[in-house]
Protein backbone atom coordinates (compact mmCIF):
# COMPACT_ATOMS: atom_id res chain seq x y z
CA UNK A 1 0.00 0.00 0.00
CA UNK A 2 1.41 3.37 -0.97
CA UNK A 3 1.95 6.17 1.51
CA UNK A 4 -0.51 8.30 -0.46
CA UNK A 5 -3.24 5.68 -0.25
CA UNK A 6 -2.61 5.13 3.46
CA UNK A 7 -2.88 8.86 4.10
CA UNK A 8 -6.21 9.00 2.28
CA UNK A 9 -7.59 6.15 4.41
CA UNK A 10 -6.44 7.84 7.62
CA UNK A 11 -7.96 11.17 6.59
CA UNK A 12 -11.23 9.47 5.70
CA UNK A 13 -11.31 7.72 9.06
CA UNK A 14 -10.64 10.96 10.87
CA UNK A 15 -13.41 12.69 8.93
CA UNK A 16 -15.91 9.99 9.91
CA UNK A 17 -14.80 10.16 13.53
CA UNK A 18 -15.16 13.93 13.63
CA UNK A 19 -18.72 13.96 12.34
CA UNK A 20 -21.42 14.98 14.75
CA UNK A 21 -23.70 12.19 15.93
CA UNK A 22 -26.44 11.41 13.42
CA UNK A 23 -29.73 13.19 14.01
CA UNK A 24 -32.64 10.83 14.69
CA UNK A 25 -35.33 10.34 12.09
CA UNK A 26 -38.83 11.52 13.04
CA UNK A 27 -41.08 8.91 14.59
CA UNK A 28 -42.76 6.80 11.96
CA UNK A 29 -46.42 7.37 11.19
CA UNK A 30 -48.90 5.07 9.44
CA UNK A 31 -49.65 6.36 5.91
CA UNK A 32 -53.44 6.05 6.06
CA UNK A 33 -53.64 7.83 9.41
CA UNK A 34 -51.32 10.60 8.22
CA UNK A 35 -53.45 11.20 5.14
CA UNK A 36 -56.64 11.28 7.24
CA UNK A 37 -55.08 13.70 9.73
CA UNK A 38 -53.96 15.94 6.88
CA UNK A 39 -57.45 15.99 5.32
CA UNK A 40 -59.01 16.85 8.69
CA UNK A 41 -56.44 19.61 9.17
CA UNK A 42 -57.20 21.08 5.74
CA UNK A 43 -60.91 21.11 6.55
CA UNK A 44 -60.31 22.84 9.88
CA UNK A 45 -58.16 25.47 8.18
CA UNK A 46 -60.88 26.15 5.62
CA UNK A 47 -63.31 26.56 8.50
CA UNK A 48 -60.98 29.10 10.10
CA UNK A 49 -60.83 31.08 6.85
CA UNK A 50 -64.63 31.14 6.68
CA UNK A 51 -64.98 32.33 10.28
CA UNK A 52 -62.25 34.98 10.20
CA UNK A 53 -63.23 36.56 6.89
CA UNK A 54 -66.67 37.26 8.35
CA UNK A 55 -65.15 39.52 11.06
CA UNK A 56 -65.86 43.09 9.94
CA UNK A 57 -64.82 45.19 12.91
CA UNK A 58 -62.92 45.32 16.21
CA UNK A 59 -62.88 48.05 18.86
CA UNK A 60 -61.40 48.43 22.38
CA UNK A 61 -63.76 48.53 25.34
CA UNK A 62 -62.42 50.87 27.99
CA UNK A 63 -63.69 51.19 31.55
CA UNK A 64 -67.03 52.97 31.65
CA UNK A 65 -69.39 53.42 28.71
CA UNK A 66 -68.55 53.06 25.02
CA UNK A 67 -71.31 54.17 22.65
CA UNK A 68 -72.06 52.36 19.41
CA UNK A 69 -74.25 52.96 16.36
CA UNK A 70 -74.07 54.47 12.87
CA UNK A 71 -72.98 57.96 13.93
CA UNK A 72 -69.42 58.33 12.56
CA UNK A 73 -68.44 60.34 15.66
CA UNK A 74 -69.09 57.44 18.03
CA UNK A 75 -66.23 55.26 19.32
CA UNK A 76 -67.85 52.21 17.70
CA UNK A 77 -69.30 52.74 14.22
CA UNK A 78 -71.12 49.63 13.13
CA UNK A 79 -70.59 48.66 9.46
CA UNK A 80 -74.30 48.22 8.88
CA UNK A 81 -76.73 50.35 6.91
CA UNK A 82 -79.96 51.35 8.59
CA UNK A 83 -78.51 51.22 12.09
CA UNK A 84 -79.76 53.93 14.50
CA UNK A 85 -77.33 56.79 15.00
CA UNK A 86 -76.93 55.67 18.60
CA UNK A 87 -77.85 52.05 19.18
CA UNK A 88 -76.70 51.90 22.78
CA UNK A 89 -73.59 51.61 24.92
CA UNK A 90 -71.34 48.86 26.17
CA UNK A 91 -70.66 49.40 29.87
CA UNK A 92 -67.47 47.90 31.26
CA UNK A 93 -66.89 47.46 34.97
CA UNK A 94 -63.63 45.56 35.43
CA UNK A 95 -64.05 42.17 33.82
CA UNK A 96 -67.80 42.52 33.41
CA UNK A 97 -69.30 44.01 30.25
CA UNK A 98 -72.98 44.74 29.78
CA UNK A 99 -74.92 46.20 26.87
CA UNK A 100 -77.41 49.02 27.44
CA UNK A 101 -79.73 49.43 24.44
CA UNK A 102 -81.04 52.80 23.32
CA UNK A 103 -84.83 53.15 23.14
CA UNK A 104 -86.12 51.37 20.06
CA UNK A 105 -82.84 49.59 19.30
CA UNK A 106 -83.36 46.18 17.69
CA UNK A 107 -80.84 44.18 19.71
CA UNK A 108 -81.44 40.50 20.40
CA UNK A 109 -79.80 37.45 21.93
CA UNK A 110 -78.92 34.30 19.94
CA UNK A 111 -82.16 32.62 21.08
CA UNK A 112 -84.19 35.48 19.60
CA UNK A 113 -85.11 37.28 22.84
CA UNK A 114 -84.94 41.08 22.50
CA UNK A 115 -82.48 43.06 24.59
CA UNK A 116 -84.60 45.81 26.15
CA UNK A 117 -82.70 46.54 29.36
CA UNK A 118 -79.07 46.49 30.57
CA UNK A 119 -77.82 42.93 30.02
CA UNK A 120 -74.51 41.31 30.95
CA UNK A 121 -72.80 40.12 27.78
CA UNK A 122 -72.02 36.42 28.00
CA UNK A 123 -72.88 35.45 24.44
CA UNK A 124 -73.28 37.29 21.15
CA UNK A 125 -75.50 40.32 20.90
CA UNK A 126 -77.18 40.49 17.50
CA UNK A 127 -78.33 43.44 15.43
CA UNK A 128 -79.59 42.65 11.96
CA UNK A 129 -76.79 40.55 10.35
CA UNK A 130 -74.08 41.54 12.85
CA UNK A 131 -73.05 39.37 15.79
CA UNK A 132 -71.26 41.49 18.43
CA UNK A 133 -68.91 39.61 20.78
CA UNK A 134 -66.80 40.68 23.74
CA UNK A 135 -63.29 39.20 23.48
CA UNK A 136 -60.88 38.58 26.32
CA UNK A 137 -57.31 38.64 24.98
CA UNK A 138 -55.92 37.03 28.12
CA UNK A 139 -54.97 40.29 29.81
CA UNK A 140 -56.79 43.34 31.17
CA UNK A 141 -57.93 44.46 27.74
CA UNK A 142 -61.42 43.76 26.37
CA UNK A 143 -62.44 44.06 22.75
CA UNK A 144 -65.69 44.14 20.82
CA UNK A 145 -65.73 42.31 17.50
CA UNK A 146 -68.44 42.29 14.85
CA UNK A 147 -69.10 39.32 12.56
CA UNK A 148 -71.36 39.45 9.54
CA UNK A 149 -73.39 36.23 9.77
CA UNK A 150 -74.43 36.67 6.12
CA UNK A 151 -70.90 37.14 4.84
CA UNK A 152 -70.22 35.34 1.56
CA UNK A 153 -67.23 33.54 3.09
CA UNK A 154 -69.55 31.52 5.34
CA UNK A 155 -71.28 29.78 2.45
CA UNK A 156 -68.55 30.01 -0.20
CA UNK A 157 -65.17 30.43 1.51
CA UNK A 158 -62.14 30.89 -0.76
CA UNK A 159 -59.70 28.01 -0.86
CA UNK A 160 -56.24 28.52 0.59
CA UNK A 161 -53.51 26.71 -1.34
CA UNK A 162 -50.86 24.54 0.26
CA UNK A 163 -47.48 23.29 -0.81
CA UNK A 164 -47.44 19.61 -1.79
CA UNK A 165 -46.85 17.32 1.18
CA UNK A 166 -43.16 16.43 1.36
CA UNK A 167 -41.61 14.09 3.93
CA UNK A 168 -38.42 16.15 4.13
CA UNK A 169 -40.34 18.86 6.01
CA UNK A 170 -41.27 16.43 8.78
CA UNK A 171 -38.30 16.53 11.17
CA UNK A 172 -37.28 15.33 14.61
CA UNK A 173 -36.77 18.19 17.07
CA UNK A 174 -35.11 18.05 20.48
CA UNK A 175 -36.79 20.03 23.22
CA UNK A 176 -34.24 22.04 25.19
CA UNK A 177 -36.33 23.11 28.16
CA UNK A 178 -35.56 26.17 30.25
CA UNK A 179 -34.85 25.53 33.93
CA UNK A 180 -38.32 26.84 34.58
CA UNK A 181 -40.97 28.27 32.22
CA UNK A 182 -40.54 32.01 31.67
CA UNK A 183 -43.54 34.37 31.56
CA UNK A 184 -43.05 36.76 28.64
CA UNK A 185 -45.02 39.55 27.02
CA UNK A 186 -45.38 39.12 23.28
CA UNK A 187 -46.29 42.11 21.07
CA UNK A 188 -49.59 41.84 19.20
CA UNK A 189 -51.16 43.32 16.08
CA UNK A 190 -53.28 45.77 18.11
CA UNK A 191 -50.23 47.59 19.45
CA UNK A 192 -50.26 45.97 22.88
CA UNK A 193 -48.88 42.72 24.21
CA UNK A 194 -50.12 39.29 25.25
CA UNK A 195 -48.94 37.05 28.07
CA UNK A 196 -47.25 33.80 27.08
CA UNK A 197 -45.21 31.14 28.83
CA UNK A 198 -41.90 30.43 27.11
CA UNK A 199 -40.94 26.79 27.73
CA UNK A 200 -37.67 26.36 25.84
CA UNK A 201 -36.26 25.76 22.35
CA UNK A 202 -37.07 23.18 19.72
CA UNK A 203 -33.80 22.25 17.98
CA UNK A 204 -33.88 20.51 14.60
CA UNK A 205 -32.00 20.15 11.35
CA UNK A 206 -32.96 21.17 7.84
CA UNK A 207 -30.61 21.00 4.86
CA UNK A 208 -27.82 19.78 7.16
CA UNK A 209 -28.09 22.97 9.22
CA UNK A 210 -29.20 23.24 12.83
CA UNK A 211 -32.10 25.56 13.64
CA UNK A 212 -33.93 26.45 16.82
CA UNK A 213 -37.29 28.02 17.61
CA UNK A 214 -38.72 29.32 20.87
CA UNK A 215 -41.71 27.23 21.95
CA UNK A 216 -44.60 28.59 23.99
CA UNK A 217 -47.12 26.51 25.89
CA UNK A 218 -49.08 25.91 29.05
CA UNK A 219 -48.36 23.61 32.01
CA UNK A 220 -49.99 20.28 31.27
CA UNK A 221 -50.73 21.26 27.66
CA UNK A 222 -50.44 18.69 24.90
CA UNK A 223 -48.93 20.90 22.21
CA UNK A 224 -46.19 23.48 21.83
CA UNK A 225 -47.20 26.76 20.18
CA UNK A 226 -44.48 27.90 17.76
CA UNK A 227 -44.65 31.00 15.57
CA UNK A 228 -42.01 31.27 12.87
CA UNK A 229 -40.95 33.38 9.92
CA UNK A 230 -38.99 32.32 6.84
CA UNK A 231 -38.12 33.69 3.42
CA UNK A 232 -41.32 32.41 1.77
CA UNK A 233 -43.12 35.19 3.69
CA UNK A 234 -41.84 37.52 0.97
CA UNK A 235 -43.35 35.55 -1.89
CA UNK A 236 -45.84 32.73 -1.38
CA UNK A 237 -46.84 32.59 2.30
CA UNK A 238 -48.46 35.13 4.63
CA UNK A 239 -45.98 37.94 5.17
CA UNK A 240 -46.51 37.94 8.91
CA UNK A 241 -45.67 34.40 10.05
CA UNK A 242 -47.00 30.87 10.31
CA UNK A 243 -47.55 28.45 13.18
CA UNK A 244 -46.76 24.82 14.00
CA UNK A 245 -47.99 22.95 17.08
CA UNK A 246 -45.75 19.90 17.74
CA UNK A 247 -46.64 17.41 20.50
CA UNK A 248 -45.22 18.30 23.91
CA UNK A 249 -42.33 16.20 25.24
CA UNK A 250 -40.10 16.46 28.29
CA UNK A 251 -36.79 18.30 28.20
CA UNK A 252 -34.12 16.40 26.29
CA UNK A 253 -36.65 14.30 24.43
CA UNK A 254 -37.51 14.47 20.73
CA UNK A 255 -40.81 15.52 19.22
CA UNK A 256 -41.80 15.92 15.55
CA UNK A 257 -42.10 19.29 13.84
CA UNK A 258 -44.14 18.78 10.67
CA UNK A 259 -44.04 21.90 8.53
CA UNK A 260 -46.55 20.30 6.15
CA UNK A 261 -49.06 21.32 8.85
CA UNK A 262 -47.80 24.92 9.14
CA UNK A 263 -50.86 27.19 9.25
CA UNK A 264 -51.71 30.87 9.14
CA UNK A 265 -52.80 32.98 12.12
CA UNK A 266 -56.22 34.67 11.91
CA UNK A 267 -54.55 38.01 11.11
CA UNK A 268 -53.50 36.53 7.76
CA UNK A 269 -57.14 36.80 6.69
CA UNK A 270 -58.51 39.85 8.49
CA UNK A 271 -57.14 43.04 10.01
CA UNK A 272 -59.89 42.87 12.65
CA UNK A 273 -58.18 40.21 14.76
CA UNK A 274 -56.15 39.85 17.96
CA UNK A 275 -52.96 38.03 16.97
CA UNK A 276 -49.62 37.79 18.77
CA UNK A 277 -46.45 38.44 16.78
CA UNK A 278 -43.53 35.99 16.59
CA UNK A 279 -40.33 36.43 18.60
CA UNK A 280 -37.51 37.99 16.61
CA UNK A 281 -35.45 34.85 17.27
CA UNK A 282 -37.98 32.68 15.44
CA UNK A 283 -36.80 33.59 11.97
CA UNK A 284 -35.50 30.64 9.94
CA UNK A 285 -32.81 31.22 7.33
CA UNK A 286 -34.35 28.58 5.06
CA UNK A 287 -37.36 28.76 2.73
CA UNK A 288 -39.95 26.48 4.31
CA UNK A 289 -41.85 25.39 1.20
CA UNK A 290 -44.45 23.45 3.12
CA UNK A 291 -47.83 24.05 4.70
CA UNK A 292 -50.37 26.77 3.94
CA UNK A 293 -49.72 29.54 1.47
CA UNK A 294 -51.13 33.05 1.63
CA UNK A 295 -54.65 34.00 0.54
CA UNK A 296 -54.02 36.73 -2.05
CA UNK A 297 -57.52 38.24 -1.73
CA UNK A 298 -57.34 38.60 2.06
CA UNK A 299 -57.06 42.03 3.70
CA UNK A 300 -55.02 40.90 6.66
CA UNK A 301 -52.65 42.59 9.04
CA UNK A 302 -49.54 43.82 7.23
CA UNK A 303 -46.42 43.92 9.39
CA UNK A 304 -44.30 47.02 8.94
Amino acid sequence: MTVHRSLLIILAALAVGCRSPSWPAPAAVEKTKYEADYRAWRESQQGLVSDVLSIVGVWPLEEGETAFGSNPELPIVLPLSGTPARTGVFRREGRTVSVVPAPGASLRLPDGRPVQEPTTVGDDVLIDSLALSVIDAGDERRWLTARDVRHASITTPPSVETYPVDARWRVAARFDAFESPMPVQVPDVRGGSMNFLSLGHLVFRLNEQEHRLIAFGEPGGGEFFVMFKDSTNLTTTYQGYRIVTPPVVNGGQFTVVDFNFAFNPPCAYSRYTLCPLPPRENRLDVAVEAGLKRLPSAQGYSPS
